[in-house]
C-alpha cells in the first residue's frame, strides 16, 4: 500500500532542492542584472518557502491535535504558504511580460504612460496584489479565507476561492494571453519553454485537484521553472561570448518587442569604428579587431549595464536604454564621442579609434525595427564630418529608408506613374513630350526621381524601371494620341548604368518591337555629366540604338564638365541646355553671351537644340532670336500625370 505522507514529503523535499539549486546556478552564472532574473530568483525563492512550509507541515501534521506548538507551527506554516503561493501568478504574469518585452524596469511615471487611465491600468496590478496581501493578512483575525474549529480541523473560506484561486487563474489567463500576443517575436527555445511551463503546471494543478495527498503541483511548477532556466534565463543563444554582450540577434528580438508593445526607448548605435590611420603614424594597424571590440564593450559597460550593450556586428555596437530622458541619452551620447578623442590602450599601445554615434528615439525618430537597422547601415557620404548624429540629423536617414522600402515594392504594389511633360516647336506648336517618372507612396506623398533613381541603382532595380517606363510609352503610343496630335517623339531617360551592360541596346529594341511602334517616336535621354564617365563604349550602344531608328538627346547639357568634342561625337539628335543656362542669360551680359555661345555651338555641330525651363513670354523672344529649336518649361505646363496631358493638349489645340 502506498504511504501517501512518505510520497507527499518526498516530492516537496525534491521540489524545494530542486529550488535551492536553480537559485544556486542561478546566482553563481550571474544572471541577476536584469529585472526578468530577480522576478525569475522571486519565484523560485516562493516555490522553495512553499516546499519547506509543506515539509514542515507534513512533518507535525499527526501532533496538532495533541500538542499546542506543532499547533502553532502548523498554523505559521499554512499561512506564509497561502501567503507566498498567492503571489506566484501575479508573479509569473510579471515574468512574462518582460520576457515578451512589455516591461521595461525601472520607475513608473504617470508621464511614460502617456495618460491618467493608461497610468491606472497600469498600476491596477500591483493594488491588486497590495488588496490581495492584506486580504490574507487580516484572516487570522476575520477567517475570510481559512479557519481551524475546536477540534483543530482545516476549513477553507468562501475567500480562499474568491480571492487566491480565482485570481490566480485570472493571472494564469492573463499570462497566456499575453504570451500568444507576443508570439511572433518570441525565439523558438523561448517559445518551448513558456509551452512546457504552461503544460507542467497545468499537469500539476489538475492531479493536486483530483487527489490533494499527491502534494505534486509544487514539484511541477519547480520542473516548469528549471525549463525556464535552461532556455530563457540562459542565454547563450543571445549572447556574444566573446565580448560579454548581447548579440544581434537578442538586439533585432529585443528591439521588436519594444516597438510592439509600444514601449519607449533610446538606442545608441556605435558605427564605423576603425583604426584611425591619419593619428597612429607610431603604431601599427596591424591591431587584432577582435581585441578593439573587447575595449569598447569594457568601457560601454562602465556607463551602462552590460545587459544594455549589443554587439551588432563587428565593429558596430548598440545601447538601448529605457525610462531615460533626452537630455540623459545626449549627455551619453556626447560622453562616449568624447571618448573616441582620446587614445585607447589596446595591446600595451595607445591606439586612437574613429566612430560616427547615431542617437535613436523610439518612436519619435524610428517606428520599425528596419528604420533602426538601416540607421545603423547605412552609407554615410565622406563628406559628412559629423559625428554624433541626433533628432532632426537623422531625418534624412529615416526619409531615406522608407523611399528604399517604396522603391523595393514599388512596382509591385503600382507606386511608379509615368508623368508626361510637353516639348514645343520655336513657334509654340507641340512637338512632343518627355517622360518622366514619378513615384506615390501611401506615406510619403509624391517622390521625384532625384530621390528614388539613386537608390534604385543602389539597389539593381534601376533597369526594372526603365523598362517600366518604357512599356508605359509604347502603350501611349500604341494609343494613337500622339500622332493624331503632331507629336513627333516622346524622350525617355535612360539610366547610364544600364546603359552599359552587354545586351541594353537590343533588350530596348526588342521591348518597341513587340509593341509594334515606329522607333523613331522613341527619343532616349541621358545626361551630359554622366555621359562624360565612359564615352567609347557609350557612343557604341547609342551608335547601335540610332542604326535601329531610335532618336537620341544629350539633357542637361552646360551642368558639368566633359570633353566636348567626345560629346558632341556621340551621335545625339538633339541636345537640351540646362535651364540654368537660360535664367542666368537674363541676369548679366555675361550670362547672354553663354546663352548665345551655347546655342550657336549645338547647331554648329548640326544639332537641334533644347531649351529647357522656360517659364516667360520674354525668355521665349530671346531664344526664337538665337535661333533655338525647341522649347519645354512650366511656361506651357509642369510634368502632369497622362490623362491630365491628355486634357492639357486636347484644351490647347481647341484654343488653337
Amino acid at each position: 500500500m502506498i504511504n501517501y505522507t512518505n510520497l507527499g514529503l518526498g516530492l516537496v523535499i525534491a521540489t524545494l532542492l530542486i529550488c535551492v539549486t536553480d537559485i544556486i546556478f542561478t546566482v553563481m552564472d550571474g544572471h541577476v542584472g536584469k529585472a526578468q532574473n530577480r522576478i525569475y530568483i522571486a519565484i523560485l525563492s516562493v516555490l522553495g518557502i512553499d516546499a519547506l512550509c509543506e515539509v514542515i507541515n507534513i512533518q507535525v501534521a499527526d501532533q496538532i491535535t495533541t500538542s499546542d506548538r506543532a499547533f502553532l507551527t502548523f498554523r505559521i506554516c499554512q499561512f506564509v504558504y497561502f501567503l507566498t503561493h498567492t503571489l506566484l501568478a501575479p508573479l509569473f504574469y510579471y515574468y512574462i511580460s518582460f520576457v515578451v518585452g512589455r516591461s521595461v524596469s525601472g520607475r513608473l511615471r504617470r508621464e511614460d504612460t502617456g495618460s491618467t487611465l493608461r497610468y491606472v491600468l497600469k498600476i491596477l496590478p500591483f493594488v491588486v496584489i497590495a488588496a490581495t496581501t492584506v486580504f490574507l493578512c487580516l484572516n487570522p483575525v476575520f477567517h475570510w479565507a481559512w479557519s481551524y474549529d475546536e477540534n483543530r480541523q482545516f476549513h477553507r473560506g468562501i475567500g480562499e476561492y474568491l480571492v487566491v484561486y480565482i485570481l490566480s487563474q485570472v493571472w494564469i489567463i492573463s499570462s497566456f494571453i499575453l504570451t500568444m500576443r507576443s508570439w511572433n517575436i518570441l525565439s523558438k527555445n523561448r517559445k518551448y519553454s513558456i509551452t512546457i511551463c504552461f503544460l507542467l503546471v497545468g499537469i500539476g494543478i489538475v492531479i493536486q485537484l483530483i487527489s490533494r495527498t499527491m502534494r505534486v503541483e509544487l514539484l511541477m511548477e519547480a520542473l516548469g521553472f528549471t525549463g525556464v532556466l535552461l532556455f530563457i534565463e540562459n542565454e547563450d543563444d543571445r549572447k556574444n561570448v566573446e565580448l560579454n554582450v548581447y548579440n544581434a540577434a537578442a538586439f533585432s528580438l529585443d528591439l521588436s518587442a519594444s516597438i510592439r508593445n509600444h514601449i519607449p526607448a533610446h538606442v545608441i548605435i556605435l558605427r564605423g569604428i576603425r583604426f584611425n590611420r591619419t593619428a597612429n603614424t607610431m603604431v601599427s594597424s596591424k591591431i587584432y579587431r577582435d581585441t578593439i571590440n573587447n575595449a569598447i564593450a569594457d568601457y560601454l559597460s562602465t556607463k551602462v549595464k552590460r545587459t544594455s550593450i549589443y554587439s551588432i556586428s563587428h565593429g558596430r555596437f548598440a545601447v538601448v536604454l529605457y525610462q531615460k530622458t533626452d537630455a540623459e541619452i545626449d549627455s551619453l551620447a556626447d560622453e562616449i564621442a568624447a571618448r573616441f578623442d582620446r587614445a585607447w590602450n589596446i595591446e600595451e599601445s595607445n591606439v586612437f579609434l574613429s566612430s560616427r554615434i547615431m542617437v535613436v528615439s523610439i518612436p519619435k525618430r524610428a517606428k520599425t525595427l528596419k528604420d533602426v537597422l538601416y540607421i545603423s547601415e547605412c552609407p554615410i557620404p565622406e563628406e559628412v564630418q559629423m559625428r554624433v548624429f541626433r533628432g532632426d540629423d537623422l531625418d534624412w536617414i529615416v526619409h531615406h529608408a522608407a523611399i528604399e522600402a517604396a522603391v523595393t515594392k514599388g512596382l509591385e504594389n503600382g507606386s511608379f506613374e509615368v508623368y508626361y511633360q510637353p516639348t514645343y516647336n520655336i513657334d509654340k506648336t507641340l512637338h512632343g513630350a518627355e517622360a518622366l517618372l514619378r513615384m506615390h507612396g501611401k506615406e510619403l506623398g509624391t517622390v521625384y526621381p532625384d530621390e528614388f533613381i539613386p537608390i534604385a541603382e543602389q539597389l539593381g532595380l534601376i533597369d526594372e524601371l526603365d523598362e517600366f517606363v518604357l512599356k508605359e510609352v509604347c502603350k501611349f503610343i500604341c494609343s494613337g494620341f500622339p500622332q493624331s496630335h503632331g507629336m513627333e517623339c516622346i524622350n525617355v531617360n535612360l539610366s547610364i548604368l544600364e546603359c552599359m551592360k552587354d545586351g541594353f541596346a537590343d533588350h530596348m529594341n526588342e521591348i518597341v518591337e513587340d509593341a509594334g511602334i515606329r522607333k523613331k517616336f522613341i527619343n532616349f535621354e541621358i545626361t551630359e555629366s554622366v555621359a562624360a564617365k565612359d564615352y567609347d563604349h557609350l557612343s557604341g550602344v547609342i551608335d547601335q540604338l540610332k542604326n535601329e531608328g531610335f532618336l537620341f538627346s544629350i539633357d542637361d547639357y552646360g551642368t558639368g564638365y566633359s570633353n566636348m568634342t567626345a560629346l558632341f561625337s556621340l551621335g545625339a539628335d538633339v541636345i537640351k541646355i540646362d535651364k540654368s543656362i537660360l535664367w542666368n542669360a537674363e541676369k548679366s551680359d555675361l550670362g547672354m553671351t553663354l546663352l548665345k555661345t551655347s546655342v550657336d555651338m549645338v547647331h554648329e555641330m548640326h544639332k537641334k537644340s533644347l531649351m529647357e525651363g522656360v517659364e516667360t513670354e520674354a525668355q521665349i523672344e530671346i531664344l526664337k532670336k538665337l535661333g533655338c529649336n525647341y522649347l519645354q518649361g512650366y511656361y506651357f505646363s509642369k510634368p502632369v500625370p497622362k490623362d491630365e496631358f491628355i486634357r492639357l493638349i486636347e484644351q490647347q489645340q481647341a484654343v488653337i
